[in-house]
């Protein structure tokens, strides 16, 4: 029986892949001790300038279950995972790797459901589209079009305008809008460099590594450095979580001292912290045309922001993310 799902027969699957990708146990929410912070930038005002803050966002789209643990074609033990578990053979201590091979995927997965690409560019048709729900993150009244955004970058000029000018859609007055949405697509590419993982936590090549465990080592060493990466500290932290609430995924795990996928199943939940730190607005100092001096004002035409650089008080948000269905191509 073909399938494009989990779904499938014994002989492509095997036993084992069927029983791991079954909906079996609780599902998990875990914490990633990392954040993707926007920090140290400057939006400018038409006549001009921004700030930020903590709820949290809820992702619509689910990160495929299969992006993070893939048993298609391969048995529970084999199966390709983001994180791999080694328990030592007096099992009472255990090592978290990260898989280099299915980092790209981990992070593409990410970036989709926060629409990263899409958001570089404004449009205006896209006001309101429920990628993400921000119902939570404004207080006060500011209309229920403004608590859904279609991509992260929609949010966080929506924040910026809430700060500067008290409502989410005073977007026109924002006159740095592109470099804003640029600055922040590349600090949020640096701030998931965390799933890589650091030297010594992460390795390539896990065909092999499988067959001939004895190498795990060497397919170590392959692994680069990446600026940012998770420590084996940090590696710790989220399976720990894990085995807390779901013991039954690392129960089955077979011989000690090889590697075992981290299994993640359809409902888990993930938890990204999103920090807004060392952000300024300013006005553009460059005068209207006809005017004599820069000024911007609120709705009591009371003039709000001085020509002089300001800073915006540090705010916190939390991204949630659902792990969903596998789906293959």
């Amino acid at each position: 029986m073909e399938t494009n799902n989990i779904v499938g027969n014994a002989e492509t699957l095997g036993a084992e892949a069927i029983d791991a990708m079954s909906p079996q146990g609780p599902s998990v929410s875990v914490y990633m001790p990392f954040n993707v912070e926007l920090s140290e930038l400057e939006a400018e005002l038409f006549g001009q300038v921004v700030d930020l803050s903590g709820m949290e966002i809820v992702v619509a789209d689910p990160i495929p279950a299969n992006v993070l643990y893939d048993a298609s074609g391969l048995t529970a033990e084999t199966a390709e995972a983001w994180l791999h578990f080694l328990q030592a053979t007096d099992e009472d201590t255990f090592e978290v790797f990260v898989n280099r091979d299915k980092v790209g995927d981990v992070s593409g997965a990410f970036a989709a459901a926060l629409y990263i690409e899409e958001g570089e560019e404004y449009n205006p048709a896209n006001k309101g589209v429920a990628h993400l729900d921000a119902s939570g993150a404004f207080g006060g009244d500011v209309g229920d079009v403004w608590y859904n955004y279609n991509s992260l970058q929609d949010f966080l000029m929506g924040y910026f305008a809430k700060k500067i000018l008290g409502h989410p859609g005073a977007l026109a007055a924002i006159s740095n809008d592109s470099a804003l949405r640029a600055q922040y697509t590349t600090k949020y590419h640096a701030g998931m460099n965390a799933i890589y993982g650091e030297p010594g936590t992460a390795f390539l090549a896990l065909p092999s590594v499988l067959d001939d465990p004895s190498g795990l080592a060497a397919k170590i060493a392959l692994a680069p450095d990446v600026s940012g990466a998770l420590s084996s500290e940090d590696l710790h932290l989220i399976v720990q979580q894990m085995m807390n609430q779901a013991p039954d995924r690392f129960a089955a795990i077979g011989d000690r001292g090889t590697l075992a996928p981290v299994q993640w199943k359809e409902d888990d939940k993930i938890y990204i912290q999103l920090k807004l730190t060392q952000n300024k607005y300013k006005l553009n100092t460059t005068p209207a045309v006809g005017s004599t001096h820069p000024v911007l004002l609120n709705t009591q035409n009371a003039n709000v922001i001085t020509p002089s650089t300001q800073d915006i008080t540090d705010d916190y948000y939390v991204l949630v993310f659902t792990v969903g269905p596998p789906v293959y191509a």
